[in-house]
């Protein structure tokens, strides 16, 4: 079972994804909305990946992808911003897009694990 942290300030798009991944065989970690939530575990969770929001509430999330790069944790962005809006060192990693399809979800995150 892998370990997944889940990075979403929408609460219905978090409790969603968070079924999602559950109903896949996948623990997931959090769903959490606010940067401290999120810098905490990125920094302090074994995690076999996580799925990240660009823009929450009270900030955008380039301090956590950095966190997650330099554990070397693998991730991707599950959000409605577009490529040109992701932190610049991270716009070729894999988006998906909100609203999103569940098989979508559930295909890129077996690959992000593999």
């Amino acid at each position: 079972m892998s370990r997944l942290l889940v990075i979403e300030d929408e609460f219905f798009v978090a409790a969603h994804i968070e079924n999602v991944l559950s109903d896949d065989g996948h623990e997931v970690i959090g769903p959490v909305g606010t940067l401290d939530e999120a810098r905490a575990l990125a920094r302090s969770e074994e995690l076999d990946g996580a799925l990240l929001d660009v823009n929450l509430d009270d900030g955008r999330i380039d301090e956590v992808a950095d966190i997650l790069t330099g554990r070397h944790i693998p991730f991707i962005f599950v959000t409605a911003s577009a490529r040109d809006n992701l932190p610049a060192a991270y716009r070729e990693l894999v988006i998906v897009h909100k609203p999103f399809n569940d098989l979508d979800l559930i295909r890129e995150v077996r690959l992000l694990i593999q």
